[in-house]
């Protein structure tokens, strides 16, 4: 379905568009911040124990439905999202938000995200000796392969489906792991 001999690379710089648009109002009040597991999550959700979050985020980011957020500082393990949820939130001023423009679709970014071609180009640009950082200037001159939007809409759903299946076998094998402890401990009473 894809096009392999495509061979046409942009820079990011083409396709994404830096946001930062505060939270001086103080009207958002939904704290979120970016796992390398779960994507956005809610801090409260994340740290149940304590708030991490300042008490005055009037300086905080405001994201929206399909803005990318990532820690420059934790990139590198996977912290970079897309906000999928339809909700405002606000996410700490030390993450580089950004959107995408009208040549690129948010699903194929999020999947050129977790390729092994966007790992590599990342590694080439981090910066630092004990904390390894991807600056905003870095991730807009890394190259990626864009296809017609029609196209980049073929290989998301397909990949979108493989996911789907994905956390269905996952759910079933859950439930055979429960049926198993269940049948053990009435086996060996």
């Amino acid at each position: 379905m894809y096009n392999s001999n495509y061979d046409h690379k942009i820079k990011m710089k083409d396709l994404i568009i830096q946001k930062s648009v505060r939270n001086a109002k103080n009207e958002v009040d939904n704290v979120y911040s970016v796992s390398n597991k779960e994507g956005f999550i809610l801090q409260s959700e994340q740290f149940k124990d304590r708030t991490v979050a300042s008490e005055d985020t009037k300086n905080y980011k405001i994201i929206e439905k399909n803005d990318f957020a990532y820690n420059p500082a934790r990139i590198n393990v996977g912290s970079i999202a897309r906000m999928k949820q339809n909700v405002h939130g606000i996410i700490s001023p030390m993450y580089i938000c950004f959107r995408c423009n009208q040549r690129i679709i948010p699903d194929y970014l999020e999947y050129f995200f977790e390729s092994y071609q966007f790992t590599y180009e990342m590694n080439k640009r981090l910066e630092g000796s004990v904390r390894m950082c991807l600056s905003y200037e870095s991730i807009i001159n890394i190259p990626i392969e864009l296809p017609s939007i029609e196209e980049q809409r073929k290989v998301s759903n397909l990949l979108n489906s493989i996911d789907s299946k994905k956390s269905q076998e996952k759910y079933k094998l859950e439930k055979l792991k429960d049926l198993k402890k269940g049948l053990l401990q009435k086996m060996f009473i």
